[in-house]
């Protein structure tokens, strides 16, 4: 999605942001006290001093590689903590930061991380260190979504999937047939990098469409579906 484009949506996301018109009373509490959250959470400090030592190794080697801002990883936090999933499946490493926010909710949860290219950057290692024990890493897409579907499956709970990035060009097809089958029941998926990837924007309108029932927000970066039988489809373009 164009700069020019946010820019010209700009008043309309910000109005509807502050819960202007906005009549579900689920979507008006996600958007005023999740998405647009101001209160400090406890590991917010953490998130931001390895944040800070990531781009510092990212800088000296990397200089040209963009991570997620401190404002998009405190939002990735709250959304799991709102949900709060005890199993979770991330495609894509985000360079390690949104795997480590992310288990920062709970210490019980567990992550299913697919990044063919883990090895590629040793920081990613520095950063999952302390998290080793609720991780499980594959470089094979089909095999991380079969060995996480098994064990959400278990448990019978709603599936929550981060999208970061789509790592090989044959994964663009596996994913789309599995986040397809996703939203055809209830299920929470978060997609990065709307803005940066045409496949991730694309990927993320077609899911949209397929909706039945639940609700999706998006700021035109960062998108979040969350499919449930309690509402009518809503879409929400919002500022956050």
């Amino acid at each position: 999605m164009g700069r020019i484009r946010r820019y010209r949506t700009a008043l309309i996301r910000h109005h509807r942001s502050k819960g202007h018109g906005i009549h579900s009373p689920f979507a008006f509490n996600f958007v005023r006290f999740v998405l647009r959250e101001k209160s400090p959470y406890y590991c917010y400090d953490d998130i931001d001093e390895l944040r800070q030592a990531v781009i510092e190794v990212m800088r000296e080697h990397w200089p040209h590689r963009r991570v997620a801002s401190f404002k998009d990883l405190k939002m990735l936090f709250r959304i799991t903590n709102f949900f709060n999933p005890q199993h979770i499946l991330q495609v894509g490493t985000g360079y390690g930061l949104t795997a480590a926010t992310m288990l920062n909710v709970s210490s019980t949860s567990e992550l299913y991380l697919y990044e063919p290219s883990l090895g590629s950057y040793p920081v990613v290692g520095n950063v999952l260190a302390p998290y080793l024990d609720s991780i499980e890493s594959y470089n094979s897409l089909e095999v991380a979504l079969d060995c996480y579907s098994r064990a959400q499956g278990e448990l019978h709970e709603q599936p929550f999937v981060l999208v970061n990035s789509i790592p090989e060009p044959g994964d663009l097809a596996v994913l789309r047939d599995y986040l397809m089958q996703l939203v055809e029941s209830d299920c929470v998926i978060v997609m990065r990098r709307l803005n940066h990837d045409e496949r991730l924007q694309a990927l993320w309108n077609e899911i949209k469409a397929a909706m039945t029932c639940g609700q999706s927000f998006t700021n035109e970066k960062m998108g979040l579906v969350y499919v449930s039988k309690k509402y009518t489809p809503e879409h929400f373009f919002l500022w956050f």
